[in-house]
């Protein structure tokens, strides 16, 4: 969420195998979105990194026959209209197998990554690298992959990158009760698209669906359509989906594997890769809850510093430590 008057984007300094890395990194407090914030950057290095996201542990796992393009907003104007903020938003990435497997992930992660790995393991970015200077004004990077029929049919497996670790939970595809709304069709992508309706763990969604792609996904955990869902409104308006791009192409479907290392022979540069920590759907919620009530404790105790900085424009306000004494006081 981020404000013009008030930003709570926070730039981050991570220190990768001795390579000082600028980023933006964007929160979405899940019980916070009442509260409002003063203008803060925040500028963190990390001295003792993982590197639970290696691109070259990407092991393909199955195919693709079509990729959708989302675009995934988050609205506060709609939760308080009493601010200016931004919208926020994402570029996500739906991958579809002909045997019902789709792999939904950030784009912006996923350049992220590349960049990451690349700025590694050359010698010339030894001094920094700016990881985020390509992203626009109000994008942010989801670092979460959302597996639909993995590792079987009926299953979906949910990865969560939190500081230096990989979360992972598994549980049934979710059955989501569609009534068939009479409204307007709407065009998306040039697809005509009809309208149903569910509530989905407490919010109601409204989706846009094409009846001319009869394939049974969508974005996020959305599915059980007659027809590819295009576009998905929350009913607060705070989120969003809508395709952007749709291609019938082939590719590889992989997931992020720490023990395996898609080149031959490669000497990695150093950087410890984390092991995947396999949690239930509860302790994932109990997770992002913790890290929204007490975000810096992820960062200290995961070998990080940060120091927090208070602007009014141009002007600094205070230059802080943030400490295990004093983390909470930063808390969003």
């Amino acid at each position: 969420m981020a404000r013009r008057a008030q930003s709570i984007h926070r730039p981050v300094n991570w220190c990768v195998c001795g390579l000082s890395v600028l980023i933006h990194v964007i929160a979405f407090p899940e019980n916070s979105l009442a509260q409002s914030s003063s203008q803060i950057s925040f500028t963190m290095g990390l001295t003792s990194p993982r590197n639970a996201r290696d691109v070259v542990s990407k092991k393909p796992v199955s195919e693709y026959d079509y990729t959708v393009t989302y675009r995934y907003e988050i609205d506060m104007n709609a939760f308080d209209s009493t601010s200016e903020y931004i919208v926020d938003y994402d570029l996500m990435r739906l991958e579809i197998g002909d045997n019902g497997l789709t792999h939904y992930y950030s784009t912006s992660a996923d350049r992220r990554d590349s960049i990451m790995y690349r700025a590694r393991m050359s010698a010339d970015n030894r001094e920094g690298v700016v990881l985020d200077g390509w992203m626009p004004e109000g994008r942010f990077a989801l670092y979460e992959d959302t597996y639909l029929n993995w590792p079987e049919a009926g299953k979906l497996t949910v990865r969560m990158g939190f500081s230096d670790f990989e979360y992972e939970y598994e549980e049934s595809v979710p059955r989501m009760d569609w009534i068939f709304l009479d409204t307007v069709a709407k065009t998306v992508c040039g697809y005509r698209c009809l309208a149903a309706q569910t509530v989905f763990r407490g919010r109601r969604y409204t989706a846009w669906f094409a009846m001319d792609v009869p394939i049974n996904a969508g974005p996020w955990k959305f599915c059980g359509l007659p027809g590819l869902i295009m576009a998905v409104e929350e009913s607060t308006g705070v989120f969003s989906w809508e395709a952007v791009g749709i291609s019938a192409e082939h590719g590889d479907i992989y997931m992020l594997d720490p023990e395996y290392d898609c080149i031959t022979n490669h000497v990695p540069c150093g950087v410890p890769r984390a092991s995947i920590r396999r949690i239930s759907r509860k302790q994932a919620i109990e997770l992002e809850k913790r890290r929204w009530a007490d975000p810096y404790a992820f960062i200290l105790s995961g070998g990080g510093s940060a120091r927090v900085i208070r602007k009014e424009g141009d002007k600094i306000i205070s230059d802080e430590e943030v400490t295990a004494l004093n983390r909470e006081e930063y808390a969003l």
